[in-house]
């Protein structure tokens, strides 16, 4: 038998689904309050929040913020810098210096975004920065979802973990073989890709959190080349891994860096789909129709 949550957590929704003979109340206790830890952890908006102290020039000394930010160097890396967290002061720019639905407008100016590896500081147990500042919103919602189901999956084999489109699943629904999952295209009601998964899938997208700035739009993903909201063929990206925060960077990342980046990534992912407006697709790996 299936049951499920939901609940709201990092500013978006979060879904749990666990295949259970009676209801996995712990369980999905668990999941919120590992989503509440997290965002008291790393949320932008939250002035007592440990990414806040650390942008205010603290060192942090928490293994887990630790391990958060050497995870985002890594993506950065492998990546090529186009998973960059030190853009906050280039999102900030752009108009996105408070929670999404209080954003109005903006003001995108062209700045340099510093290296991770010359700026994030990695110490025993803890972090602190030598330039720049930090946001890791752009990681923790998927390795969140991981967290939670490697935590869970010894008790609940079958559980999937969905935060905003950030998803990780174990074991499989009801029917077998994996969970059966989609991917929306120009509308909700409309799958661009649908398919069975262990494992995870990350879709990242501009077409929802973008606003008006200037004499244009501006959205939430800085291309750290620039400084500036990309440009990009693409409005949504969405990709296949064996873990949600790999697949999330490499989401972001594509999505960022356009067609160059879609042939790293196509190497380095089990699949992914690039879907822009008037048409424009690219399919690789698993995600491919063929």
């Amino acid at each position: 038998m299936q049951f499920a949550d939901h609940f709201r957590a990092m500013d978006t929704g979060v879904d749990v689904l666990v295949e259970a003979d009676s209801l996995p109340m712990a369980a999905f206790l668990s999941v919120k309050l590992l989503f509440e830890q997290q965002e008291q952890r790393f949320s932008r908006f939250r002035p007592d929040s440990l990414l806040s102290r650390l942008n205010r020039g603290d060192e942090v000394t928490d293994p887990l913020f630790a391990e958060c930010c050497r995870m985002a160097i890594e993506a950065w890396e492998f990546t090529g810098g186009l998973f960059n967290p030190l853009v906050l002061p280039a999102l900030r720019q752009a108009g996105y210096d408070r929670t999404f639905a209080e954003v109005d407008t903006g003001d995108p100016q062209p700045m340099a975004v510093p290296s991770p590896a010359e700026a994030l500081r990695l110490t025993a147990g803890g972090a602190r920065l030598a330039g720049g500042m930090l946001d890791l919103g752009g990681i923790v919602k998927g390795w969140t979802a991981d967290l939670a189901v490697e935590t869970l999956v010894g008790d609940h084999p079958d559980i999937l973990v969905n935060a905003g489109g950030d998803l990780r699943c174990a074991g499989s629904d009801e029917d077998g073989g994996g969970w059966l999952v989609g991917v929306s295209g120009e509308t909700d009601d409309d799958d661009a890709w649908a398919g069975r998964i262990v494992g995870a899938l990350a879709t990242s997208t501009t077409r929802k959190r973008r606003w008006e700035a200037g004499s244009g739009f501006a959205h939430h993903l800085i291309d750290p080349r620039t400084g500036l909201p990309a440009a990009s063929p693409y409005d949504q990206v969405s990709c296949l891994d064996k873990e949600a925060w790999r697949a999330e960077c490499w989401a972001k990342a594509v999505l960022i860096g356009g067609r160059e980046a879609t042939e790293r990534a196509s190497a380095s992912t089990l699949g992914l789909l690039a879907m822009g407006p008037g048409g424009v697709r690219d399919a690789r790996g698993a995600m491919s129709p063929d």
